[in-house]
């Protein structure tokens, strides 16, 4: 079974060695990612009651093995701060949305 992707059109494309790129493609986490890498986000206790935190540094490991389209590496070198946080919110949604 093919695993699902999400297409991410970036806000500001950027040069590659093929041309413009101005998509980036993730695929969702298999089980073996998230039991090597843990939750992309954690609720903790606040004094106002509980808040989301992302853990960074799961992100970027999840980003580096989920991009699939164009290289991980050319993407996270290249890609702009608001198109960062676009792949993240897609990586994020795939632990949040239901199956």
């Amino acid at each position: 079974m093919a695993r699902e992707t999400k297409t991410i059109q970036l806000k500001k494309p950027f040069e590659g060695a093929k041309g413009v790129i101005s998509a980036v493609v993730v695929q969702e986490p298999t089980a073996g990612d998230f039991f090597a890498l843990g939750a992309p986000q954690t609720w903790v206790r606040t004094s106002g009651g509980m808040a989301l935190v992302d853990n960074d540094a799961a992100i970027r490991a999840y980003a580096e093995r989920l991009i699939v389209e164009p290289d991980p590496v050319l993407a996270m070198n290249n890609m702009s701060v608001r198109d960062a946080i676009a792949v993240k919110d897609a990586i994020v949604g795939f632990f949040s949305e239901p199956a």
